[in-house]
């Protein structure tokens, strides 16, 4: 078996950058990554409508040019999410990019998006496969999935953690009913955010879990983890781990070396990490964008956020307080209003 590395600091830090990090930021976080063995970078986002941001591409020829000479053991990714990307757009690979490729999609969304990944694997791509927000599927709509999963056969499925909710029994649960159903050839995956404080923990968990049955995973972080909100596990923490614990060859100093070159630098001026709005996304399982909106528009303490975000249903607190749009707060204001009526 094998536990496996994917660094995420170019891609969800990049939201913090406004996906526009400078060159010389993206080709240092990944040459830095590199040399220190890190098995998987991420390299940014693909999309189709390009509008000149650093770090999103049209394919995987708009990479090329962030990549080391020297790419040792290192695999890149490239990042899609379904929605967003079309296959038409992704060009075949050569082997002078990313031979890895990361499709994220939401629950309605399946069926594209294994039509999305059987045509990239046709093009000559590897593909991690992470369905947004696991923790909200039943046990028989991820049975289901699973179960096409297997007919596709990407290289790895993963559990993600959108809205930084899971808690140690969700990962348990879920990993086990993954590898009670999921082909064995296939990799689990773990992307987390750290809303509730467990990002490492859980990865940590994972770990054991892989070990007791054999199954080979890969766990995500970021360099200090770096990413929005609560940001990600850290990526130096989990590999200290694997050295310690799993036999891991993971070189710190050059970790902590392109942390010191590249992050803490922009540590004045970007900001992420666990606080208490985070709690509130976490444990009320809530976009972070419901949060960024009640204190800007309103002001709110998290004791007033936690109770607003609670007034929501399920799909309007995940779907930006309103269901559908990212930019239409209408829901989330209206909800606001009517807390603090019925509060006076």
């Amino acid at each position: 078996m094998s536990i496996q590395i994917t660094d995420c600091t170019i891609r969800d830090g990049g939201y913090l950058l406004n996906k526009n990090s400078d060159p010389e930021f993206v080709k240092g976080i990944i040459k830095g990554l590199t040399d220190s063995g890190i098995d998987f970078v991420e390299t940014g986002f693909l999309q189709t409508a390009v509008n000149g941001e650093s770090i999103v591409y049209h394919n995987s020829e708009d990479i090329i040019k962030y990549l080391p000479d020297d790419k040792k053991n290192t695999k890149y990714l490239g990042f899609c999410d379904n929605s967003r990307y079309s296959i038409d757009d992704l060009d075949d690979y050569t082997g002078r990019s990313f031979k890895w490729l990361r499709i994220s999609f939401a629950q309605h969304e399946i069926d594209a998006s294994l039509e999305f990944c059987a045509g990239a694997m046709k093009k000559g791509y590897l593909v991690q496969f992470n369905p947004m927000d696991s923790i909200s599927y039943t046990d028989e709509a991820r049975a289901e999935l699973i179960k096409k999963v297997n007919v596709i056969r990407p290289a790895a499925l993963s559990i993600v953690d959108t809205f930084g909710a899971m808690d140690m029994l969700d990962l348990v649960h879920i990993f086990r009913q993954f590898d009670s159903l999921l082909d064995k050839s296939i990799k689990i995956g773990l992307h987390s955010h750290d809303n509730l404080g467990l990002s490492c923990a859980l990865a940590e968990r994972m770990i054991e879990l892989s070990e007791e049955c054999g199954r080979d995973i890969i766990v995500d972080g970021s360099l200090y983890g770096m990413g929005r909100g609560a940001g990600n596990a850290r990526t130096e923490l989990l590999a200290d781990y694997i050295n310690k614990h799993c036999g891991g060859h993971y070189d710190l100093h050059k970790l902590l070396k392109t942390i010191d070159e590249y992050i803490t630098p922009i540590l004045e001026d970007v900001h992420w990490g666990y606080d208490l709005p985070m709690y509130v996304c976490g444990t009320k399982h809530s976009h972070v964008d419901n949060v960024y909106h009640l204190k800007k528009a309103h002001n709110c303490t998290p004791n007033e956020m936690l109770d607003v975000v609670e007034k929501l249903s399920p799909q309007q607190r995940t779907r930006y307080g309103t269901g559908y749009s990212k930019t239409d707060f209408s829901v989330l204001d209206k909800t606001y209003d009517e807390y603090k009526v019925s509060a006076k």
